[in-house]
């Protein structure tokens, strides 16, 4: 499952100082890089003189050099690209760096606009922020391998526990098992006498340090760094004496939830009177986002088209049709936005006595499935033919996956929000989900697309199916 939310509430300036040299390196990196960006735009323009016509030369782009650099680095301080404490939730940081570069080409225009004497080339412009672009990319892009590399090494982890022993305490656990480029360690769980116990406990192996009460003692012994108070029921009194006493230990703690569908990216803090209040985002999307994904559906969909037909359809339907009997597509009545019904078309990866509603494979050795059926369900082929269901406007390129009748008239209330937006060929649950599990067991990567969705999230999902259908990880 995702990481139920977390919140971070206290700072550990040991934990501070371990990461502080990287802030350091990518400052110096920024510093080099998009200096690169601005003169090296300015260079490669007057390598293409011959074809575009004469410059001006270098002095006016030297002059404007320091406020371009500044703005640069202050701008990327403005959107953290400096701190790296927020180790669960890199899902927007893609569109975080797409945003950075947006606005580095703002500053600039601002600056070429309050310098006009120094006639700054707007191709220029143009080509630094592009640049500037691709070096964002490439230098969190590194820095991103060289953190996985290192905490594979079992180098630059968090040695954490987990305060409580109930179904969301195990969820948590399973998560931190699940996503390991966190950087977490678990040393284990920490009991708390409010907290009831999940049944299947001594099943997974867990390792019990002791209990809550005991945490002075349990964080000395195991090292802690980081706690995460998973305690289903706990008053704020009870909550408030763990929290000063892991405070006195120099832990950083997460308080968890798993309201996991209304926390969101653009949650607004304020307070009334003494108590600080959470302001969510209500799930509203302005007319020209519904827009720009209708584009966004239409352009990668209409590619897709034109590939599948001309590379992949023809081939795909003479090994179905050599590796068993039966028809090439699968269809399938699937349910849509607002609870529309429609027929969902895939290529046939099964038997065709296989129950057309029965829950789809967990497993790779799964007999319903035949040996090519095998193959593209692994590379997500099979999917191709959705396409014409995006082309038609019933499906869009990232959402939820589109579930069958009998499951969505179970929905609860709060379940039918998947139904809100159009399903989709591609999203969270494809990229970063546990697809071993049931799609209806997978609902809260819906609910945070749901809150969270924009332009720039669908483009960032569609760029991640693409090493996640390469590597075939979690496709069955």
């Amino acid at each position: 499952m995702m990481p139920p939310q977390a919140a971070a509430v206290n700072s550990n300036g040991t934990s501070i100082w371990k990461t502080r040299w990287i802030s350091v390196f990518l400052l110096i990196a920024d510093t080099i890089g998009l200096s690169l960006c601005w003169l090296g735009a300015w260079y490669f323009r007057v390598l293409m003189t011959p074809i575009l016509g004469p410059i001006n030369t270098i002095d006016p782009y030297l002059a404007v050099y320091p406020l371009v650099l500044l703005a640069g680095l202050a701008n990327c301080m403005a959107f953290g690209l400096y701190l790296h404490r927020r180790r669960l939730s890199s899902l927007n940081r893609p569109s975080i760096l797409i945003r950075a570069g947006y606005h580095w080409l703002l500053y600039i225009i601002v600056i070429g606009f309050f310098f006009k004497e120094m006639d700054l080339g707007r191709s220029i412009i143009l080509l630094a922020a592009i640049l500037g672009q691709v070096h964002l990319f490439l230098s969190r892009g590194a820095l991103k391998y060289l953190k996985g590399r290192a905490i594979t090494a079992g180098r630059g982890t968090m040695r954490c526990a987990i305060v409580g022993t109930s179904s969301l305490a195990l969820e948590v656990r399973e998560s931190l098992r699940q996503h390991p480029e966190v950087g977490y360690t678990l040393a284990g769980m920490i009991s708390h006498p409010g907290d009831e116990p999940a049944p299947n406990l001594d099943e997974v192996g867990i390792r019990l340090l002791g209990t809550a009460s005991e945490l002075d003692n349990i964080a000395e012994q195991e090292n802690l760094e980081e706690i995460f108070l998973a305690v289903a029921h706990l008053d704020a009194r009870e909550q408030l004496d763990l929290l000063n006493l892991a405070d006195r230990r120099g832990l950083n703690v997460h308080v968890v939830t798993n309201i996991f569908g209304v926390i969101t990216e653009q949650a607004k803090v304020g307070e009334i009177g003494a108590y600080p209040v959470i302001t969510l985002r209500d799930g509203y999307v302005p007319l020209h986002q519904d827009l720009l994904k209708r584009t966004l559906d239409l352009a990668c969909a209409g590619l897709g088209f034109l590939v599948w037909m001309v590379f992949f359809h023809w081939w795909i339907s003479w090994r179905i049709m050599k590796d068993s009997p039966g028809p090439i597509f699968f269809r399938q009545e699937r349910v849509g936005k607002n609870g529309t019904t429609f027929e969902i078309v895939k290529y046939r990866t099964m038997r065709t006595e296989a129950d057309p509603y029965g829950f789809a494979p967990t497993q790779d050795d799964d007999p319903r499935v035949t040996p090519f059926g095998r193959w593209l369900r692994r590379t997500s082929l099979d999917e191709m033919p959705q396409l014409l269901n995006v082309l038609k406007g019933e499906m869009s390129m990232v959402g939820p996956r589109p579930e069958m009748p009998f499951i969505v008239e179970k929905y609860e209330p709060w379940q039918r929000r998947r139904l809100d937006v159009k399903p989709g060929v591609t999203g969270l649950w494809q990229v970063i989900g546990r697809k071993n599990l049931p799609l209806h067991l997978n609902m809260q990567y819906d609910f945070y697309y749901i809150k969270n969705q924009s332009f720039l999230l669908d483009v960032e999902i569609i760029l991640r199916t693409i090493p996640a259908v390469l590597h075939g990880k979690g496709a069955f």
